[in-house]
């Protein structure tokens, strides 16, 4: 009983934060995904910077939350997509989004018909186009590169303002930030409304699902995702004719349909519980067994669904080094490392 209460205790306050895989598994699906690309100059760049792509894909869910409120208020919805505030699931939306705020502000809220959409890319979230933008962020760096002429001796080596330098740093840390919205697709609780599990009964899942059950999984967690993603070789969601959008949509309806079969694993004992007293809503976390419990049933699933992202994450690094102009970026000798990135604010509200 000790540790169901402690378990309650920690969703209620994970739950208000909702960091989707948590750090442990933005960090494996990131460093595995260095691992996974096929164009030969990324591949060689990548493979001695996986810690970097790991620190890089937590950036979002670290430093980006002790931000300005402002800032937050901008960046938090890009980690989501729900798209039943309008009355559908990922596979039926459609993907222009100044036509769908046009169509849907000032709406009726399909999920929670007492409210009215005042901004459907906060309300709704908008993970598909926060990784397009960083798809568009890096093709612009092709212009740079070629015009950049890499460092000549050991002093221009570690120049931070050479030319060449900035370029390479600059795109290292946006397909490393880009990492962590497409891993937020592949947790299933990112791709519905319902995103912690109230309305089914199983309130509190959100943080349950992603962090505490995650940190028991085995230690070899990046070698399982590496293995699983042989599987995913042809799958839709790296459709080389798909576009960036395309590419998301698909891969989060992916995760949604799992959210069901995510349901019937969660060790519910009792189910969570929300009512109304006095104009105030009370909600009662679901009491679960231990996590590590929970942990011998989801470990597969949990590693098909980082593989995937992995996967995925490894293809738009390919599509985005192309876009890039294909640099020599074996050039890149610099030692400076990410310890922080200025917060990148969305460019499509």
């Amino acid at each position: 009983m000790k540790n169901i209460i402690l378990i309650n205790v920690l969703i209620g306050f994970l739950g208000s934060i909702v960091l989707a895989w948590g750090g442990r598994g933005h960090d494996s699906i990131c460093e595995t995904a260095s691992f996974l690309v096929q164009e030969p100059g990324l591949k060689s760049f990548l493979k001695s910077r996986p810690h970097i792509m790991g620190h890089l894909c937590n950036i979002p869910d670290t430093q980006w939350r002790s931000i300005d409120s402002k800032l937050r208020a901008s960046g938090d919805p890009t980690h989501y997509i729900d798209p039943e505030v309008i009355g559908l699931i990922p596979k039926t939306m459609p993907l222009d989004l100044k036509k769908l705020n046009a169509d849907f502000n000032g709406k009726q809220n399909q999920f929670d018909p007492s409210k009215k959409i005042f901004n459907l890319t906060r309300e709704m979230g908008s993970s598909w186009w926060r990784v397009d933008q960083f798809m568009n962020e890096v093709a612009k760096l092709k212009m740079s590169f070629t015009s950049a002429t890499p460092p000549q001796n050991k002093s221009e080596e570690q120049d931070i303002k050479l030319g060449f330098n900035q370029s390479t740093y600059q795109f290292m840390v946006l397909i490393g930030i880009m990492g962590h919205f497409v891993g937020d697709a592949s947790m299933p609780y990112h791709n519905t409304t319902d995103y912690d599990g109230w309305k089914s009964g199983h309130g509190g899942i959100h943080s349950y699902y992603e962090d505490l059950v995650v940190a028991e999984l085995s230690g070899d967690l990046q070698k399982q995702i590496l293995e699983a993603s042989k599987k995913y070789k042809k799958a839709e969601f790296i459709n080389k004719k798909f576009s960036t959008l395309e590419k998301m949509r698909s891969f989060s309806q992916t995760a949604f349909d799992e959210i069901k079969l995510i349901e019937k694993l969660d060790p519910v004992i009792k189910k969570s519980e929300m009512k109304t007293e006095k104009g105030m809503s009370l909600k009662t976390a679901a009491e679960r067994k231990a996590p590590a419990e929970a942990a011998k049933k989801m470990q597969k699933m949990m590693v098909d669904q980082m593989a995937r992202s992995a996967v995925l994450l490894a293809h738009l690094w390919d599509q985005a080094y192309l876009s890039a102009g294909q640099p020599d970026l074996s050039k890149y000798k610099s030692y400076q490392y990410p310890n922080t990135v200025d917060f990148i604010a969305p460019d499509y509200e």
